[in-house]
């Protein structure tokens, strides 16, 4: 399959929801997760595009095929008294990977999260992945900062459902 990387990339609307719904759904298979389901994805799409904290920025080739997305969520922080952007999804098919669609889309949402104030963009993810380390390295973003040491920063997380009660048990009680 031919890509062509004459892109254009915009935030995404209604309009777009399929075509998001496809791409989270290949992003999935290529996590090797079975879920969520193809009908939890356009639910949950449908609904963020709704938010107003919330953009998605998809890609399309000149033939109009949708062949990336980046889903970027804002925040008000304390620490910084600014607005913060974190990309949640960063994802380009396997046909397109290494083309150029992943630095345009990252090019995006740096601009978009300028032009909408944030102090800074963060993202997770996994150590041993080097194309995105790669990929997110050009834009500056990295794993240390110079107030802990040089230390890896690490993003923890606990699923809350379907925990019993004895797994919610605080320090002390």
């Amino acid at each position: 399959m031919h890509i062509d990387t004459n892109l254009d990339i915009r935030v995404a609307g209604e309009m777009d929801l399929e075509a998001l719904v496809r791409l989270a759904a290949a992003f999935r298979d290529h996590l090797g997760q079975a879920t969520p389901l193809d009908a939890d994805v356009r639910e949950s799409i449908g609904l963020l595009l709704k938010d107003g904290q919330t953009e998605f920025f998809l890609a399309r080739d000149a033939r109009g095929m949708a062949v990336g997305y980046v889903q970027c969520r804002y925040r008000y922080s304390a620490w910084t008294s600014a607005l913060e952007a974190e990309l949640e999804d960063v994802f380009v098919i396997r046909e397109a990977r290494r083309r150029g669609v992943g630095v345009q889309l990252m090019a995006f949402a740096m601009a978009r999260a300028t032009e909408r104030g944030c102090r800074s963009v963060g993202l997770n993810t996994n150590e041993r992945n080097e194309g995105a380390l790669a990929l997110y390295g050009r834009f500056g973003l990295a794993a240390e900062r110079a107030l802990w040491k040089g230390g890896r920063q690490l993003w923890l997380q606990r699923t809350l459902w379907a925990l019993s009660d004895k797994d919610c048990r605080c320090a002390g009680s």
